[in-house]
């Protein structure tokens, strides 16, 4: 017989919504995501995209020769971080657990490493997801554009 799990006191991802990102500070997010993916060596094609707190589209890049599949997996990615207040690499470590089996029933969720949500003044603005590198390369530049919120 197994020991059920303990309930913590304090809400995990319990962050406040905030005000919508604007359309230019998103698309400035969406050039950091892109610098990063052409720091030399890298020659990274990504789809980057940025969305509100409700996972709706604000902003969208494509870069140059990236795959027509990331189109529709950056923005649900970025929509996953807005709408579940978290990293989506935090959902994808899950998913490598028998715990986290759950996750696999979360309908246009992306569960995949490469979106963050943003982050200003504690509340939530939107979220930047990145798709068409590895989820590693995916996740470093989605992360340098999450990183532009101070």
């Amino acid at each position: 017989m197994s020991t059920p799990p303990i309930a913590a006191d304090l809400m995990p991802y319990d962050i406040p919504y905030g005000p919508t990102i604007a359309a230019d500070r998103a698309a400035e997010i969406a050039a950091a995501a892109v610098a990063e993916a052409r720091k030399p060596p890298r020659n990274w094609k990504l789809a980057i995209a940025v969305v509100d707190p409700n996972g709706d589209l604000v902003y969208f890049y494509k870069m140059d020769d990236t795959q027509l599949g990331s189109i529709d997996i950056a923005i649900n990615k970025a929509r996953t971080a807005a709408r579940l207040r978290r990293p989506t690499e935090d959902l994808w470590k899950a998913l490598q657990t028998q715990a986290g089996a759950y996750l696999a029933t979360l309908g246009d969720f992306a569960i995949a490493m490469g979106a963050f949500p943003l982050i200003e003044n504690g509340k939530l603005i939107g979220a930047v997801g990145a798709s068409g590198g590895t989820g590693a390369q995916d996740n470093v530049a989605a992360k340098a554009a999450a990183d532009m919120i101070t």
